[in-house]
């Protein structure tokens, strides 16, 4: 779905152009994780905080897990 379609059904939210820009690229303007952040009718971003905690929590048990043996960190870790 493009983002232009998702801000038309949800026209509805008032942001600026600003916080729209800000929405979309803290989200990845990802339909699904877009859905989760809309609270009665207002752009709420506490529902990331639980998908940040997530994702700390992995990334910490991995380094934990493959601490000395690097060539374990690369299945995880795509290279750049």
């Amino acid at each position: 779905m493009e983002m232009n379609e998702w801000w038309k059904r949800h026209s509805d939210i008032k942001v600026t152009d600003d916080e729209r820009s800000d929405f979309e690229d803290i989200t990845g303007c990802i339909p699904l994780l877009l859905e989760k952040c809309v609270v009665s009718r207002k752009i709420d971003l506490t529902a990331l905080r639980g998908i940040h905690h997530k994702a700390v929590g992995f990334v910490q048990r991995i380094r934990t897990k493959t601490t000395g043996n690097p060539s374990e960190w690369k299945w995880y870790v795509r290279p750049i």
